[in-house]
């Protein structure tokens, strides 16, 4: 088994050579060869120049990308910034009302407390 997969590998390097001879063979000896070479090399260079000003271009579209995507990056942060402090005040606020409401209901205690006292234990001495 061994043997047949070298021997496979000789006869495809043995094609692949033959072919890439003819080839050269081709290009460089006959003036068909020479017209067709110099005729694959002009389209190469003008595909090279086509290839190098597409990817300028698309380097220019990345950067006019990056700075929308920072100037995007600040309206986001300005606006996170906003609703913060909208928030907070709104939290300051409302803790406020709590504060304001717990001591009304503490008043409001010490009230009953003391009306309790005096309804159900008018004649028990205080304590000090």
């Amino acid at each position: 088994m061994n043997n047949e997969k070298h021997d496979n590998r000789f006869w495809f390097g043995f094609f692949i050579g033959g072919l890439l001879g003819a080839l050269l063979l081709f290009f460089m000896g006959t003036k068909e060869g020479k017209k067709t070479g110099k005729a694959l090399e002009d389209k190469g260079k003008d595909l090279l120049e086509e290839l190098q000003d597409k990817l300028e271009e698309m380097e220019k579209r990345g950067k006019d990308l990056v700075k929308q995507g920072e100037e995007l990056k600040d309206q986001v942060i300005d606006e996170i910034k906003e609703k913060k402090e909208v928030l907070g005040d709104a939290a300051a606020e409302k803790l406020d009302t709590a504060l304001a409401q717990i001591e009304k209901l503490q008043e409001q205690s010490v009230e009953t407390t003391k009306h309790i006292r005096s309804r159900f234990f008018r004649n028990l001495p205080k304590k000090r």
